[in-house]
């Protein structure tokens, strides 16, 4: 079967339930990474203007998050090709929705 095929079989499936599951998923995840990203840039800016970190270490912080995304996408290729990617995945929105709350309840 060609690729052509299958594109084609591909387009002509009706989108189900699971679809839309699919892509809510994906989509919270994409929200909330989107979000973290976008909030550091924030929090640096007040942090630094307040004295309470300095311009290397905000370059440090965006370093290790930048970092921390390619070590992520790099386990989770391989974690997905022998777990299974929905498990993966899961497993990545746990770990972090949970540092996010955590962190949002740190007292300093």
């Amino acid at each position: 079967m060609s690729a052509t095929s299958i594109d084609a079989r591909l387009d002509r499936l009706q989108v189900t339930r699971l679809h839309k599951k699919v892509f809510a998923l994906v989509a919270v995840g994409m929200f909330f990474e989107g979000f973290d990203i976008y909030i550091a840039a924030s929090v640096l800016g007040d942090a630094y203007r307040s004295g309470f970190s300095t311009l290397a270490q905000n370059g440090l912080f965006i370093s290790a998050t930048f970092v921390g995304m390619a070590l992520g996408a790099l386990a989770t290729g391989v974690w997905g090709d022998r777990f299974g990617r929905r498990r993966t995945y899961q497993f990545n929105l746990i770990v972090f929705g949970g540092a996010a709350l955590a962190s949002a309840f740190a007292p300093t």
